[in-house]
């Protein structure tokens, strides 16, 4: 759904007193506490709360929740996992936010509708309606309503708001006309009367505006376009209304009000200085709706100014004279332009512009001051009694601008810079980024063609990627595939996909993305220049500014104010607080000037940095770990105040170490055995089974880099690894196939460590497998290994592994016995807080030898450390285990309750193994309590999972399900 231009509104976003708590769907959904933004977590989420919101305190029942949320593609766990949406927003809104009501949900308190204007802005907006304060309650839209949430019901809600505001916005409009504010309305109204051409409404109100305005023969004009549109294309006439109103426009019936009139005689030039207009300009709807309402004609004092700052192609130009020529009406005494050459190494001098200005003003050439002052100063003072646009194109800075600038109210200023003029007061500020991919499509379908992007409509996105979304990029494309008909799409992206060709091609004309960026990046001195370069080595999204200060080989503080610059002259984005990335293009073309040496050396600063990073991590949830005595830390890095510090840091950058990794691989000469430490750390600190690929690949890489190097000890290392993360994703033969090759080469190549960690992993499998004794010899073979190395930290987290063999062979004292050294041990190196994994085993040891009530506590503490350390899949582990023991003891009613609380987690974090087992508890558990449909429904779901990962546990099931009773006996 397009967003509808709003030239003028009274500004105000928010109720004047904001809530406590405040909703919003007129944009983004949103909340706000006290004026801080509150987390509402995922898309669906969001969903789930603007669905109640939208119902204005009605009960939404599950089922329409569901199909808003899912649609027809609702999977089978879809129930508990809205359940899981509404209580994170309880937890995030305040437990009163959503009550529970029958079948369905609501809001908790306010008035009949479920909010008030203390509460949302849907309630603001229909309470400033009501009382006629339209544009008022026009202000509280944020953009596209529900902005972000994608489905069905999304688009219809979006639909239903897009057409509410229509309806206000013609109100507001026509209170403007009856009021005599004719000219604003009439430039207002003919863009909305281009993108609603058979609305009736809105093409009488133009009418009547232009009449108003002496504009009669126009007026004639809208109607008579409105009639043969609406003919052809719908078959229909114009309303009586409408038609009646084109007659009173006829014969200027005095009751319509101001009538034609004459033409005013102009006794001074009126310059016309904009360019042409670009014929198929697209997208950029919000940033035309800020420029044009701030630079339309108001009351007020004081100079209007836009300045619209953006990289080298981002379509700045394009976006002003697109503007200036919709404002041209609002501005008859003329629009003067100027292209300031500020990107280039010599920007025109003021005064040079001033005397062309002064001259098209009808100042004589003989007439004109030397001095810029004077010139200035007469400039203003032309100005001072006229209504004029003054456009200021490509402006190198405030200084060069200032004196451009008219005194008068009546005019406004529209400049484009690369750099942000921070100092040009009272300016209203936007930032022009890349163009949303729809907009970008809608782009190269206007200019090729749309049966031929159609036809390659996958090739076409992948063209927009290459081409960063950059509208010149875009526009550069777009004309050579125009030119070449017999192209494909398919042609185009083909010779786009090498990085080292793809500045070649963006070249067309007199165009080029290259020569754009280069006017910029010729201006830096080499302190700026070098920065440039070095941070467009990494490969990751974005640079946090203490992995920028590493690259560069700075503090922060130099670091910062380097990357600063950078992005004031647009070289450089800031996504975020102390974040810093290139455009994808603008990365090509830095490391295009980027020699090999320090792409090298930037690539081990970074390296460094993560590993010193992760060391400290890492040792404060494995204290003693035997990793810390081989990772080799060569960089500084970020200190953390305590490990959920460490936490947080960890999985914002968890992308771009993997990144980092994927670039030593592909490295000639780099740390393989330290990237794989960085792997390593990784994996135990990260709940990385939610999602393997990543990791796989990349120690995949590593393995072929190792091997064409002939680096052994990074080979096996790797190999481990991955053996590990096969296990993870439950590829068992081939992860009993690495763990084999491991165990070999670490005993013979003297890499014990290595060894011993793969006999682990077998252990494991076999345990999996009810192979119990082979398991306990590979157990206590890995212990031995640990005990000789004198690592302590291991031989507690290869016990704790025994200890579970133990408790499921049978032998429940033992698994005890052997449980309660792991974990002595671990407390003693955690500082008297042992490690939740072993404190698990212990309760599961504990189950096992009929200890339930010592079991559930140990289990509450595991439970609550793996909360903390975000550790998802262990959290649904200790679930289900809480789950057993409750079913054994005969609390069904608690074990389902838990059970299907571990079955949501599990399910978000895609462990399909973990479900399966979770599925046969809860299965087993509904049958107890009577429940016998839902319960078999369960365990048939749980066979069909642990038959496809071959677990032992499918034959149990098979079982249970053989020995319950038909559905019709």
């Amino acid at each position: 759904m397009e967003s509808i231009p709003i030239i003028r509104l009274t500004c105000l976003p928010l109720p004047v007193s904001e809530p406590e708590l405040w909703l919003s769907v007129l944009g983004p959904v949103r909340a706000r506490r006290n004026g801080a933004e509150i987390d509402l977590g995922s898309p669906q989420q969001r969903l789930v709360l603007a669905a109640l919101l939208l119902a204005r305190g009605r009960v939404v029942g599950h089922d329409l929740l569901l199909d808003a949320v899912w649609g027809d593609r609702r999977p089978r766990t879809a129930l508990s996992t809205l359940r899981t949406y509404v209580s994170r927003l309880r937890a995030a809104l305040g437990a009163g936010a959503i009550v529970s009501a029958g079948h369905g949900y609501a809001l908790g308190s306010g008035p009949s509708d479920g909010t008030s204007d203390s509460t949302s802005d849907l309630a603001a907006m229909e309470r400033l309606a009501q009382e006629g304060r339209y544009g008022e309650a026009l202000a509280l839209w944020q953009g596209e309503p529900l902005g972000g949430l994608e489905g069905a019901y999304a688009q219809a809600q979006r639909a239903h708001l897009a057409e509410r505001r229509l309806t206000l916005l013609e109100r507001r409009i026509c209170e403007d006309v009856e009021q005599g504010r004719h000219a604003e309305a009439v430039a207002e109204l003919t863009p909305l009367c281009a993108e609603h051409p058979t609305r009736e409404r809105l093409a009488g109100l133009l009418m009547l505006a232009l009449y108003r305005s002496g504009r009669q023969a126009e007026a004639i004009g809208v109607f008579t376009d409105t009639r043969e549109l609406l003919a052809g294309e719908l078959g229909l006439d114009p309303s009586a209304d409408l038609v009646r109103l084109h007659q009173r426009i006829i014969t200027a019936d005095p009751s319509l009000g101001a009538g034609p009139q004459e033409d005013r005689a102009v006794s001074t030039p009126v310059p016309r200085q904009l360019p042409a207009d670009t014929a198929d300009f697209t997208g950029r709807r919000a940033h035309i709706e800020q420029v044009t309402r701030t630079l339309l004609p108001a009351d007020g004092s004081a100079l209007v100014i836009a300045a619209v700052a953006g990289a080298g192609g981002m379509g700045k130009t394009a976006l002003a004279v697109h503007v200036a020529h919709r404002l041209a009406d609002a501005y008859p005494d003329g629009r003067l332009f100027v292209d300031l050459q500020g990107a280039g190494p010599r920007p025109l001098a003021p005064e040079a512009v001033l005397g062309a200005f002064l001259r098209a003003l009808g100042v004589d050439a003989a007439s004109l001051p030397d001095d810029a002052g004077e010139r200035a100063a007469l400039y203003r003072s032309i100005l001072a009694e006229r209504r004029v646009l003054v456009v200021l194109d490509n402006a190198a800075g405030t200084v060069q601008v200032r004196p451009l600038l008219p005194g008068a109210a009546g005019c406004a200023v529209l400049v484009t810079s690369r750099a942000r003029l921070t100092g040009l007061a009272g300016a209203h500020h936007v930032d022009l980024e890349v163009m949303p991919p729809d907009e970008a499509m809608e782009l190269l379908v206007k200019v090729v063609g749309e049966s031929r992007v159609a036809a390659e409509r996958e090739a076409a996105y992948d063209l927009m990627r290459a081409c960063g979304h950059l509208p010149l990029a875009i526009r550069i494309v777009a004309a050579r595939l125009a030119a070449r008909p017999g192209w494909s799409l398919a042609r185009m992206r083909d010779r786009m996909a090498d990085e080292r060709r793809r500045l070649a091609e963006l070249r067309v004309d007199d165009l080029a993305v290259e020569a754009t960026f280069a006017l910029g990046y010729d201006q830096l001195d080499e302190a700026h220049a070098s920065a440039f370069r070095l941070l467009a080595a990494p490969n990751g999204p974005d640079l946090p500014l203490a992995m920028a200060a590493a690259v560069l080989g700075m503090d922060e503080a130099e670091a910062e104010e380097l990357c600063e610059a950078l992005v004031n002259v647009s070289l450089l984005e800031s996504p975020a607080p102390g974040r810093y990335r290139h455009h994808d293009l603008l990365k090509i073309f830095a490391r295009c000037r980027l020699d090999e040496e320090s792409r090298r050396v930037a690539l081990d600063r970074m390296l460094g940095h993560f590993l010193t990073a992760m060391a400290e991590i890492f040792g404060m949830m494995y204290p003693g770990a035997p990793l810390l005595d081989t990772v080799r830390l060569t960089g500084a890095g970020p200190a953390f105040a305590d490990l959920e510090a460490g936490l947080e840091w960890g999985t914002a950058e968890e992308y771009g170490m993997l990144c980092c990794v994927n670039q030593v691989a592909e490295t000639p000469g780099s740390a393989l055995y330290d990237a794989v430490s960085l792997i390593d750390m990784m994996t135990d600190v990260f709940d990385f089974e939610s999602d393997t690929s990543g990791y796989e690949q990349v120690v995949g890489r590593i393995i072929e880099a190792a091997a064409a190097r002939g680096d052994l000890a990074a080979e096996v290392y790797a190999r481990r690894k991955r053996g590990e993360i096969l296990h993870a994703r439950r590829a068992i033969e081939a992860a009993v196939e690495e763990g084999m090759a491991v165990r070999v080469a670490g005993r013979a190549g003297g890499l014990a460590l290595h060894h011993a960690y793969a006999v682990n992993l077998l252990a494991m499998i076999a345990h999996e497998r009810r192979a119990y004794d082979e398991a306990a010899a590979m157990y206590n073979e890995s212990i031995e290994v640990w005990r000789s190395l004198g690592h302590r930290s291991e031989e507690a987290v290869v016990l704790g592994n025994l200890a579970l063999v133990l408790a499921e062979a049978g032998s429940g004292a033992e698994a005890v016995r052997v449980a309660e050294t792991a974990v002595g041990i671990s407390r003693d190196l955690g500082a008297g807080r042992p490690h939740p994994q072993i404190v698990y085993q212990l309760a599961v040891a504990l189950g096992a030898a009929g200890r339930p009530d010592e079991a559930l506590a140990r289990f509450e503490e595991c439970l609550a450390e793996f909360r903390r350390l975000k550790q998802h899949t262990w959290v649904g582990l200790a679930l289900r285990r809480i789950a057993e023991i409750h079913l054994r003891t005969g609390r069904a009613d608690s074990a389902v309750e838990r059970a299907e609380e571990a079955l949501a987690i599990l399910s978000e974090v895609a462990q399909v193994w973990a479900r399966g087992r979770v599925l046969a508890l809860l299965g087993w558990a509904l049958i107890e309590l009577g429940r016998a449909a839902r319960g078999r429904a369960c365990l048939s779901e749980a066979l069909e999972i642990l038959e496809r990962q071959r677990l032992p546990d499918a034959d149990d099931v098979r079982v249970l399900l053989a020995e319950l009773p038909s559905p019709g006996a």
